[in-house]
């Protein structure tokens, strides 16, 4: 008769992140919701994008479903075309969304340099954000404020659509 023993393996759990792993850069932009910051990760030095929402000003401007809303719905999105969420943390006083940092600014920024973009790169823009709502809608997602500002590009010269503030799940 053979032994069957079993030889318990200990895999250590990795403990969840949160807002003390992370250290706050510079302030990237103002929202309605909130402040984004380029934040980085202590552990492995990544960069990130980390949107901080007061609490008590959320509570007071009756925002709570909007805040609610834009973290189901970055949660629910894992298209290319679309901003990454990688952690939603909270402290007493503060929520924190921690996001793809994208570096390549957004169209608003880039068109007022430009002036313009050339029909390629005007179809392309177009083709990705259709994408992106494609996706989003296939998903019960509509964004509801989709204009140049939250139309991020990627180092690759690629559309993320980003600020789902407005946004409404089904």
């Amino acid at each position: 008769m053979e032994n069957d023993t079993q030889v318990a393996v200990s895999i250590p759990v990795p403990r969840p992140p949160n807002v003390d792993d992370f250290i706050i850069i510079k302030p990237i932009s103002q929202g309605a919701f909130g402040q984004v910051y380029l934040g980085k990760r202590k552990t492995d030095k990544r960069m990130y994008a980390i949107k901080v929402m007061r609490k008590s000003k959320m509570i007071r401007k009756n925002m709570t479903r909007n805040v609610l809303s834009e973290r189901k719905a970055l949660a629910l999105s894992k298209s290319p075309y679309i901003v990454h969420l990688f952690y939603s943390l909270e402290t007493t006083l503060d929520i924190y969304l921690i996001m793809e940092y994208i570096i390549g600014g957004d169209v608003k920024s880039l068109l007022a340099v430009l002036g313009y973009f050339d029909e390629n790169m005007a179809v392309l823009y177009a083709a990705e954000v259709t994408l992106a709502l494609e996706y989003l809608h296939k998903h019960g997602i509509v964004h509801r404020d989709l204009k140049p500002d939250n139309l991020l590009i990627t180092v690759n010269g690629h559309i993320k659509l980003t600020d789902f503030g407005l946004s409404t799940v089904s």
